[in-house]
């Protein structure tokens, strides 16, 4: 599959984290079938830029690519069939570790659900899918409102996931989420990515819920593996907000050029309006995210190389071969 191919796949796809495991196995498949060591770098270097583009807020792509263009650098094409055995090995560590977390935080975030609860779920997540599921697993009295979550109504998907838990499941507009927040004991929702100050960036939306969940005294938790903790954010970079295609928003053809049309996919919700953040590693207060970036990296700051400038040694390094 072509690399346009790929991102044009992964821009449609509904969860941050399954979204990016489909993208690395794709590398990964690449590297395995690629020729020459050429080739194999082009591939990763034109798909790495394309994921870039389009996926600029998900934590776990950005974090593999780091790690896949550090290693290609230091195995070098001395030996092709070891260099390729070294990235695709590398990426299946990482798509292992993202399914062992997702599963271990649902076990511990079950636990931390009450009995009776009355959940608000805003767009899917796989993450806050799996803290429900293991709650049902437990055997607790579990009800939720999901919101449509536009642009994308991905809170169809999710609704449709929960419903086969065979659980109460009510899918709300995103407006009525002030509306139904009385019902609600507690907001549980995922992220693309986890600032380093405790932030969130999730489905655009996530912030008025937290907001919203702030004012009524209701508990917003967050379910993300620490593999979603943005590294670039340390150093006080932004992390680019993708849109929404003009489509997804209003089909007439003639409105479409008479208005803008402003559509952001996600959205930044502030440490002090989440009051916990469920991940393998227990339940953390966002504050908490600098010592866990420095238990997983040894230091703080952790060292981070570059990402920009890394694809662009390898492309150097790509040309001499």
């Amino acid at each position: 599959m072509s690399s346009h191919k790929v991102v044009e796949r992964v821009k449609l796809m509904t969860g941050s984290t399954e979204a990016a495991e489909y993208a690395l196995s794709i590398i990964r498949n690449g590297l395995l079938e690629a020729k020459d060591f050429y080739e194999v770098c082009m591939n990763l270097i034109e798909t790495s830029k394309d994921l870039l583009k389009i996926r600029s807020t998900s934590a776990l792509i950005i974090n593999t690519l780091r790690e896949l263009f550090i290693k290609a650098l230091d195995v070098k094409p001395k030996n092709l069939e070891r260099f390729k055995e070294e990235l695709s090995k590398l990426i299946d560590k990482k798509i292992t570790y993202a399914k062992w977390a997702t599963q271990r935080l649902g076990e511990i975030g079950a636990r931390r659900l009450r009995e009776r609860e009355t959940i608000l779920v805003h767009s899917y997540s796989y993450s806050v899918y799996k803290v429900i599921e293991e709650a049902v697993k437990l055997g607790k009295d579990i009800e939720v409102y999901v919101t449509e979550s536009r642009p994308g109504l991905e809170g169809l998907v999710m609704a449709e996931a929960l419903e086969k838990l065979n659980i109460p499941v009510t899918l709300i507009v995103d407006s009525a989420v002030r509306f139904v927040m009385p019902k609600i004991t507690r907001v549980l929702v995922g992220a693309e990515a986890i600032a380093a100050n405790g932030a969130i960036v999730g489905k655009v939306g996530t912030s008025v819920v937290a907001l919203t969940a702030k004012e009524a005294r209701v508990r917003v938790f967050v379910a993300a593996g620490t593999y979603k903790f943005s590294l670039e954010t340390v150093f006080g970079e932004l992390i680019q907000i993708p849109q929404a295609p003009p489509d997804t928003v209003i089909e007439d053809k003639e409105l479409k050029n008479r208005v803008k049309i402003y559509a952001p996919l996600m959205d930044v919700t502030p440490p002090d309006y989440i009051d916990a953040i469920i991940t393998e590693r227990g339940v953390i207060a966002p504050q908490a995210v600098p010592l866990i970036l420095r238990e997983i990296y040894g230091s703080w700051p952790p060292k981070l190389r570059d990402l920009g400038k890394l694809i662009s040694e390898l492309e150097e390094l790509c040309r001499r071969c």
